[in-house]
């Protein structure tokens, strides 16, 4: 019986190391240029060294490995977001820490978000929802850290919910500008958070003039 359970387990692992790796070798095609779209899964199982048929042991076709992608992406930036809320001076230096530890999470992930870029607007339906849903999430997370600041109090939840999912957008929309600037020259980084910051800025200097007055 003991002997039965540790195969089991070693097959689990097994399966589990190649599910990952025909995510990761999708990546790395994406990484050096190609488009997810246009990616087949006979060019995903050959940089994956497994043969085509593996593939569908693991997932139905590349949009359910897409999603997988997707969920893989957003459970990282969940994490360390959550490292992030535990900062002391999390709520007095939001933008700035939180654009920071973003940026690079991005630099070390480019992949991923070549991946997020490209599937945010032309991947298949499923795959663009995937990713509203995640961003989605973060923009509520936002709401929740921007209710600690006292000068959201006029704001209502939906409002700010919405405030935060332009926020969010923004953020997203300009990651491949980061993208595209990393070849350009040896500050791009901090050139990168710098202007998003003030984009921010005025962003959240038009939020706090909104009042959530339904009769007005």
């Amino acid at each position: 019986m003991g002997v039965a359970v540790r195969n089991m387990l070693t097959r689990e692992e097994k399966k589990g190391q190649t599910r990952a790796a025909l995510m990761d070798a999708a990546l790395e095609l994406v990484g050096k240029g190609e488009n997810f779209a246009s990616i087949s899964l006979r060019e995903v199982a050959k940089n994956a060294g497994v043969v085509p048929t593996s593939f569908y042991r693991h997932f139905r076709d590349m949009e359910e490995l897409g999603l997988n992608i997707v969920d893989e992406l957003g459970m990282l930036l969940r994490k360390i977001l959550r490292a992030a809320r535990q900062q002391e001076d999390y709520v007095t230096n939001l933008t700035r820490r939180s654009l920071v530890i973003y940026t690079q999470f991005v630099l070390e992930h480019r992949s991923h978000f070549y991946f997020l870029c490209q599937c945010r607007t032309g991947g298949t339906p499923a795959l663009r929802s995937g990713i509203r849903h995640e961003l989605r999430y973060f923009a509520n997370e936002l709401a929740s850290d921007m209710r600690q600041f006292g000068s959201v109090e006029r704001i209502d939840r939906e409002d700010l919910e919405q405030i935060c999912e332009v926020i969010v957008g923004l953020v997203a929309d300009t990651t491949i500008d980061l993208l595209d600037l990393q070849a350009s020259h040896t500050g791009f980084q901090e050139e990168y958070v710098a202007q998003l910051q003030k984009k921010l800025r005025l962003v959240w200097l038009g939020a706090q003039s909104w009042r959530s007055d339904r009769s007005a």
